[in-house]
């Protein structure tokens, strides 16, 4: 276990927060640049942009007039990494060495886009490779159709990556726009963990080339349809896989909607994790196996909870969980020494964490669009009690906020 963690934290006249966590003595350095822009983010003052976007501007900003970044990571020993979330971006590198040879290379990869009619073209094709190979992964159709029940019509309902059409929509110059618009310093964040000092990363990064624009962002939240009532499909699968969502409509930001994910979290876990009554009926009923999971995504604009796995029998796997994810059932078995368990298993997790400067940096720079202090997690989740975890529960954990979404073995 590592020593308590500081950080050193600079925000630049930019707008752009630079975050340093000095761990000395630490071989591997961890630097990561996000903006907060993610695949859900379609809506402009201009219009609606399409799906895949956000995808495409992560895979496009790695190329570079007569080069690629990655080669650039790899010349000083790093290796590097990019993702796409349904609200936020983020490109990384890990390395032993070369550590602000790197951070250099990390910061021309977001501040100098390059996009032409060609590579733009060639993208294209890639991507479309990607989705069409995901289409046959039974897990990422079932999340996609659960969403879809969950947020009909919504873009969060969208492949990350878009879709063959909506491919056909992105082009250099709504690429550029939405660049232009988003990755600009007071929509980012720069992380950095490991034995590097923070005034040469501060020096670094105020001579680099962000640009800024003088017009404020402003983000248009999606208004929901109502949940979907459920469905399924076949598929060519051996064993049939089924998904349970729970919808939670707030209008929580910030601090209240990260600390709501962690009293989701244990509601889920008190209810069905792995050392709870229910998952052992559930197994001795043969309704689950070890591909059974949770998982409480609480992100600004959305909050819900997906519950899914293999089962030979979804409908009764459906009407388990109806039946016992209730407030009347969470009240009867969450007791004092239940909840001081769990609770102590959060902060256990979080402490364990803090051994990984990609877990570090990946939460302290999501953390920050929240106003949320990564250091100070352990506090949050020490505030939490029984009555708070109850209440929500009494709220949410209703049958209306409930859906679901079922793929069967073809011929059968």
């Amino acid at each position: 276990m590592t020593e308590k963690l500081e950080k050193q934290t600079k925000k630049l006249d930019n707008g752009l927060q630079i975050s340093v966590v000095p761990m000395a003595g630490f071989n591997q350095v961890y630097g990561l640049a996000m903006t907060n822009f993610g695949s859900v983010d379609t809506g402009t003052e201009n219009g609606v942009l399409p799906s895949g976007v956000a995808h495409f501007l992560e895979h496009k900003l790695f190329a570079k007039p007569g080069y690629d970044v990655s080669e650039k990571f790899a010349e000083y020993g790093a290796n590097s990494n990019a993702y796409t979330s349904y609200t936020k971006t983020a490109y990384l590198f890990q390395t032993l060495e070369n550590p602000y040879d790197n951070l250099r290379v990390l910061l021309d990869l977001v501040q100098n886009p390059y996009f032409t009619e060609k590579n733009v073209a060639s993208e294209r094709g890639i991507i479309d490779q990607e989705i069409q190979m995901y289409l046959d992964m039974p897990e990422w159709v079932l999340e996609q159709r659960i969403l879809g029940q969950l947020y009909p019509n919504d873009p969060i309902a969208e492949d990350i990556a878009g879709s063959s059409k909506s491919l056909q929509e992105i082009n250099q110059v709504n690429l550029l726009e939405t660049y232009q618009q988003n990755y600009r310093p007071d929509n980012m964040n720069l992380v950095l963990v490991g034995d590097v000092d923070f005034e040469k990363v501060e020096n670094i990064v105020e001579n680099s080339n962000f640009h800024t624009l003088e017009t404020p962002l402003k983000k248009t939240f999606n208004k929901f349809a109502p949940i979907g009532a459920g469905g399924q499909e076949t598929m060519d699968i051996s064993q049939a896989r089924s998904s349970y969502g729970i919808r939670i409509d707030t209008e929580m930001t910030g601090y209240d909607l990260v600390r709501k994910q962690f009293e989701l979290n244990m509601i889920m876990e008190t209810l069905i994790g792995e050392s709870s009554g229910n998952y052992q009926e559930m197994s001795k009923l043969n309704l689950i196996d070890d591909s059974f999971s949770y998982n409480v995504v609480a992100e600004n604009n959305y909050c819900f909870i997906i519950i899914s796995g293999s089962t030979n029998n979804p409908e009764q796997f459906q009407e388990y969980l109806r039946k016992h994810l209730s407030y009347e059932a969470l009240k009867e078995v969450l007791t004092d020494a239940k909840f001081e368990r769990i609770q102590r298993d959060a902060i256990g997790a979080y402490l364990f964490a803090q051994n990984s400067p990609e877990a570090i940096a990946n939460q302290m720079a999501e953390l920050y669009f929240y106003d949320v202090d990564y250091l100070q997690l352990v506090q949050m989740i020490d505030s939490i009690d029984k009555d708070d975890v109850l209440n929500i529960a009494e709220k949410f954990l209703k049958d209306n906020n409930c859906t679901y979404y079922n793929l069967l073995p073809s011929g059968k």
